[in-house]
This record gives C-alpha cells, sequence and structure tokens, in this order.
C-alpha cells in the first residue's frame, strides 16, 4: 500500500477502531472496511431497543415502562426516624379557626427547646465554622445584624441579641407574624432557630441544602452562645481605631 492511500484511509481505519468492541460482525469476513459499513452500525446503535423514561412498554401489566417505587422504600440516609432532630418541632399547630386569635402559647410550644443533640464543645466548635461560612455575611461576627451585605444595603435581619435599651431589632419577625407576639430570639425556642435554617423566612432563603441536619443544630447551640456572650463578644473582638482590620461581619 503507497503512503498516500494509507493517509486516505487511516481516518476511516480510527473510526472503525471504536466500534470494533461493540459489535463483531460490522462487515464481513476478508472483505474491506467501507465508510458505509461504519456509518449503517452508528444507525443501528441509534435504534437499539430501549425505552425512554415515561415510555409506554408492554412488559408490564400496567402498560408503564417507568416503575413506581416500591411501597415504603426510602433514600439511604432519609428515614427520618427522629423528626425533632429533622424539623425542630415536637409537634404541629392545630387548624385555624376563623375569626379566632392564635394562642400564642401554641406557636411557641411546637417548637423543640431542648437540642436532639449533645451540646458539647466540639459542637460549637462546628457551628462556628458553618456559622461564618453561611450566616456570618448578614448576620455579623457577632450576631447583631451587621453583616457584609447588610453594609452594602441587602435588608438588615434581626439581631441576636438586644443591642441597647429600648431597641426592638432583636425581637422575631418570623413569631410575630405567626402570632405568638413580641419575643426576643434570646428567648425563642432552639428549635424555631433550627426552623428557620432549614425552611428560611423573609428575605432568608432555605439553607437546608447546604447544611446537613448536625450542622443546622450546631449553628444554633453556637448562636446560643453568642446571645449568652453579647456585650463581652462584642468588646472582645471591636477593632481598633485606625487600623487595617475587615469591617465588623466580614469573612
Amino acid at each position: 500500500m503507497t503512503r498516500h492511500a494509507i493517509k486516505t484511509w487511516l481516518p476511516v481505519l480510527a473510526v472503525a477502531a471504536l466500534f470494533t468492541g461493540c459489535n463483531q460482525q460490522m462487515a464481513p469476513p476478508n472483505e474491506p472496511l467501507h465508510l458505509q459499513h461504519i456509518l449503517s452500525f452508528h444507525q443501528l446503535m441509534a435504534k437499539q431497543p430501549k425505552l425512554k423514561p415515561q415510555d409506554p412498554g408492554h412488559f408490564f401489566a400496567d402498560g408503564r415502562s417507568t416503575r413506581p417505587f416500591v411501597e415504603g422504600t426510602v433514600a439511604r440516609g432519609s428515614l427520618g426516624a427522629d423528626p425533632v432532630f429533622l424539623t425542630g418541632k415536637v409537634s404541629q399547630l392545630p387548624p385555624a379557626v376563623p375569626a379566632t386569635p392564635v394562642d400564642p402559647k401554641l406557636v411557641l410550644a411546637q417548637y423543640a427547646e431542648e437540642f436532639p443533640v449533645e451540646v458539647n464543645e466540639a459542637l460549637l466548635k462546628r457551628g462556628r465554622e458553618r456559622y461564618n461560612i453561611y450566616c456570618n455575611v448578614c448576620h455579623g461576627q457577632t450576631g447583631s445584624g451587621d453583616g457584609t451585605i447588610v453594609m452594602r444595603g441587602f435588608l438588615k435581619p434581626p439581631a441576636f441579641w438586644e443591642q441597647s435599651a429600648g431597641d426592638k431589632s432583636h425581637f422575631s419577625r418570623g413569631l410575630r407574624y405567626q402570632g405568638a407576639g413580641q419575643i426576643e430570639l434570646e428567648k425563642a425556642p432552639a428549635g424555631y432557630l433550627y426552623h428557620v435554617i432549614t425552611n428560611g423566612y423573609g428575605a432568608m432563603a432555605s439553607y437546608s441544602a447546604q447544611i446537613p441536619p448536625q450542622d443546622r443544630w450546631a449553628i444554633v447551640a453556637y448562636i446560643r452562645a453568642l446571645q449568652k456572650a453579647r456585650a463581652t463578644t462584642i468588646t472582645a473582638s471591636a477593632p481598633a481605631a485606625g487600623n487595617d482590620a475587615h469591617p465588623k461581619g466580614a469573612h
């Protein structure tokens, strides 16, 4: 075979090599491999027997190719055996009765007061790490609602603790909307804080996709630590005047 002929057939042979593992009968034995054989085989592959999602089928009695989940099937890691751990709630509000005011005690009673996980140093360290990743940018390092994007004009979230006498910026908007009245976030149930992280509220989106349940409880535990520290934390973390430190609330 001349060098010119090799150059002419080389691309065809390269394409043929990609298909030889799929079907050994592309061309009759001892016959030259032509481009039409390759194209013909490619068309056969495109028309191979298969069922696309939601295509009708004749194998099953209901005529559906897509099979429903077996009753009782639970995805690995999604059993949900502990609803308090997963939702932060211990009960649900009864159905609303028209023209009847909501009982504030029932609103608060639906949320867990106690942590369903052990609160220890490791949990608090994990909570601080996750808080600084996901929450700091809005709520600030100390939980006073002065995160970086708030400094740039974003809606200011409620503070986690009282800022000054008479300042009600630390009262929960969500609990007030539900009918619980004016509740300071320092006194809000731990399950409520977890519920907001999970489902979002107002301008805050749900973080259930980004933060697993264990880490959400860790963040709630760290928020409780910030609330207890309050002014002590602010004094200790305040940057010295005139230095080049990042503004409070920045990562």
